[in-house]
């Protein structure tokens, strides 16, 4: 019996660690063209614009998505259409470098700007990846929700979220190596949207049909003090829920405005705005990733030596949220340095808050009733990406005309701050009535 159970705990950290190189994949997909766009920018004509306009696609796109998919998963389960989403991100990926086969966008083209046709491929692409990689996170979300206890939630979601820092660290040292191996950008789409395939059939492998059967039951009762004699299925949402909603909607606004504009611009910002050489960009933004990283991983730390030494869960939370949101505020005193490497050391001390702030949140959105999970965290993730989406456009103008990036650099660092209010201040989940 002893020995069952400890092989059932085994299993459960084995399948973090797949939800981990789930993660992983994602963001190598995602960074791919953040990584490779100033030399399509000089090849294609893929203007600051232009740009700004492909992210605000991907942004919308991840927002149908992450309605769909949320909905799906919920009825569904994620053990089939987890591989399915994971499929659908890598066959976009894949099709990318297409963008470059003249034959192929031709008939895209506006005869009058022979450089809309790769254009508007890439806008395709880029707009189908968004929408299967926003399949990821309710697959993801429900998985830990099911396999973890509260007190190991947190480590669970830092493990999760982990593997985006680690998938940004790995692709600008990919990009580099692939460029002084002789190999151009479209080896960088081919070869992680292969690696992307790869993945279904090991989940399917580590699922089997003898692990979580039935994702519409309650969680593992051990350590769960929120199961009710019903079962966490059973919770019902009403009105309580209201403020909690929006609390949850404010701050994954402001987390996902703030890490989105850094994901998306770094890159550039390096190489255009701090005349850093490709290999150095690559090198400082692989350091930024790094650093969002232990930043991840340490906000689950943070939570449970709180617990160890007596604070609550909800405490320890609050506190957690406060310290990450304080290191944030870092990328905002980015304007008034002298440009280097002491601008670039903020900005990682900056992304190691960012993203230390995403298991926070995601063990916040677990409290939310099992039935509802997916499709409300899905709606959350909407409300986000639409925002983002509208925010990188009009960033993307301000940047193509006056060549400043000071204010997506002050929104990054400063909208974590109202986060931090709305959850220290207002987050109050309705508690579950006792059998």
């Amino acid at each position: 019996m002893e020995a069952a159970t400890a092989g059932r705990a085994s299993w459960r950290w084995w399948v973090c660690g797949t939800l981990l190189l789930a993660t992983l994949l994602n963001y190598m997909d995602r960074q791919a063209l953040p990584q490779t766009a100033t030399e399509l920018k000089q090849a294609y004509g893929l203007s600051d614009a232009r740009y700004g306009r492909v992210e605000r696609n991907f942004s919308w796109a991840f927002a149908v998505g992450s309605i769909l998919f949320g909905w799906l998963a919920d009825r569904y389960g994620p053990r089939l259409l987890y591989p399915l989403v994971l499929t659908g991100w890598s066959i976009a990926g894949l099709a990318t470098p297409l963008l470059a086969w003249e034959e192929w966008t031709a008939w895209l083209a506006d005869p009058q700007d022979p450089s809309s046709g790769a254009f508007r491929w890439l806008l395709l692409c880029r707009t189908l990846l968004g929408l299967f990689e926003a399949g990821h996170w309710p697959c993801a979300l429900i998985t830990v929700r099911h396999i973890l206890t509260d007190r190991d939630r947190p480590l669970g979601n830092g493990i999760l979220q982990s593997g985006a820092s680690l998938g940004a660290i790995l692709i600008p040292i990919y990009v580099l190596a692939i460029r002084h191996a002789g190999g151009d950008w479209p080896w960088v789409f081919w070869t992680i949207g292969a690696a992307g395939l790869a993945w279904v059939p090991l989940w399917l492998m580590l699922m089997g049909r003898r692990h979580l059967a039935t994702w519409g039951s309650a969680p593992e009762a051990a350590g769960n003090p929120h199961r009710d004699s019903k079962g966490e299925g059973g919770r019902s949402l009403g009105l309580p829920w209201l403020l909690p909603l929006l609390v949850l909607a404010v701050t994954v606004s402001c987390l996902n405005v703030s890490w989105q504009f850094l994901r998306a611009w770094l890159p550039k910002y390096l190489k255009e705005a701090q005349h850093f050489s490709a290999d150095a960009a690559d090198l400082a933004v692989a350091g930024y990733y790094l650093a969002a990283d232990g930043g991840c991983l340490l906000a689950g730390v943070v939570v449970r030596l709180l617990t160890a030494h007596g604070w609550t869960v909800a405490a320890a939370r609050r506190l957690g949220f406060v310290l990450f949101t304080l290191m944030t505020l870092l990328a905002v005193a980015t304007r008034w340095t002298s440009g280097g490497w002491l601008t670039v050391t903020l900005l990682w001390l900056a992304g190691a808050g960012i993203l230390g702030l995403h298991p926070f949140y995601y063990a916040l959105v677990q409290e939310l009733p099992q039935k509802y999970l997916g499709v409300l965290s899905g709606l959350l993730a909407a409300a986000a990406w639409f925002i983002a989406g509208a925010v990188q456009q009009h960033l993307g103008t301000i940047i193509d005309r006056t060549g400043s990036y000071n204010l997506g650099l002050t929104i990054a660092g400063a909208a974590p701050m109202i986060a931090a209010l709305a959850v220290v201040f207002l987050w109050r989940p309705p508690r579950t009535p006792a059998p």
